[in-house]
């Protein structure tokens, strides 16, 4: 009993500091802002994501837009999400070319815009160079509070990015049917359940890979104890008790944990797998994250980790724009051939800088 509560006293930890970061806001450009609570204050100032204009992020191999397609698994009956396609898609030249699809899941109190304007221009700046191969990029609108689980109040979000999203985005568009293809993608809780996805059902993709994800021990009497005493919020408000149990329930949150997951897998059918975290995370992921790898080591199953030294959070501090290069061109490895082969001239200045620090492109 003592172990579930600690395990819940953690998650709601984790959980009630997100709810007051980036609360209705945006974070911040690398630089702008002071110390490590990326995500906050300046933010705000800059106001609501959805008054930003995505037009001030300039892209010269994408193009960008915000659209919406039917679901059955949301409750609305829709779902939305940012795509972007390579800006020659619409060349005759390329029309019996097929492109492969990553997919983008975002962190708490975010959505696919907190990506465009935070990781986008670094997915530009990483096919402009030729280290990324042109693609077809979705990133995924997910309730903004969601643990991306089926039996949600908004619906079943997990059928959502795992079956709907991609039948969609293949009736739309060219999309290469090889799983190598097939890349997904996330930050934080969204970066829990690209390994969540992958590990439990590793045919679907080529490549799975994180950013500080929310990973938590396997055992709960080695939680850290820097969460303890903090009060749960969204269990009953938002039906997390139903999902995970109240107190948390081990054996449901072992199908939700990836280092569960990863003790307990015994084959991910070639799955290529990248994940990093930092050593100044506020929640501390980079020890579970360490603890993930570990327990994946011990099964022999291959895979790229990176504790960053110095390395926060999210967007705020520069760090997710900085390892986004890192993890794309880990992504861009394990694409066939075919469309592997589909690369841009490198352009004449270095790119591939944080979004903050690159410089800016031509209008998309």
């Amino acid at each position: 009993m003592r172990s579930t509560k600690l395990l819940a006293a953690l998650l709601a930890a984790f959980l009630a500091e997100a709810a007051l970061a980036q609360e209705g806001g945006t974070p911040p450009p690398p630089g702008g802002q002071q110390g490590g609570r990326e995500g906050r204050g300046e933010g705000r100032r800059r106001g609501r994501r959805s008054e930003r204009d995505p037009a001030t992020v300039k892209l010269t191999q994408l193009t960008y837009q915000r659209l919406e397609f039917e679901t059955n698994n949301a409750t609305s009956g829709k779902a939305a999400a940012g795509v972007y396609l390579p800006a020659d898609y619409a060349d005759p030249a390329n029309a019996e070319r097929k492109y492969p699809l990553v997919v983008w899941l975002h962190g708490m109190n975010e959505d696919d815009r907190d990506f465009h304007f935070g990781g986008a221009k670094v997915v530009d700046e990483t096919i402009a160079a030729g280290k990324l191969a042109k693609c077809i990029v979705v990133a995924f609108a997910a309730p903004s509070r969601t643990l991306y689980m089926n039996g949600e109040q908004e619906g079943n979000v997990c059928d959502q990015i795992t079956k709907d999203l991609p039948a969609w985005a293949a009736a739309q568009w060219r999309v290469s049917p090889e799983r190598a293809d097939h890349a997904l993608m996330g930050v934080s809780l969204g970066g829990m359940a690209v390994l969540r996805y992958g590990l439990s059902s590793p045919e679907l993709y080529g490549t799975v890979a994180a950013h500080s994800a929310a990973t938590f021990p396997a055992d709960p009497a080695n939680l850290p104890p820097q969460h303890l005493g903090t009060v749960q919020r969204f269990g009953e408000r938002l039906g997390w008790n139903d999902l995970l149990g109240n107190p948390i329930d081990p054996a449901k949150f072992a199908k939700v944990n990836p280092t569960s997951l990863a003790t307990a897998t015994t084959d991910v059918k070639g799955l290529r797998i990248y994940f990093d975290a930092g050593t100044n995370d506020r929640y501390g992921f980079g020890p579970a994250n360490e603890e993930l790898s570990a327990a994946l080591k011990a099964k022999g199953i291959a895979h790229t980790f990176r504790l960053i030294d110095g390395g926060e959070h999210s967007w705020g501090g520069g760090t997710i724009q900085a390892a986004l290069v890192e993890s794309l061109a880990f992504v861009n490895g394990g694409f066939s051939k075919a469309c592997a082969a589909n690369v841009a001239k490198p352009a004449a200045a270095p790119v591939g800088a944080p979004a903050g620090e690159a410089k800016s492109g031509g209008s998309k």
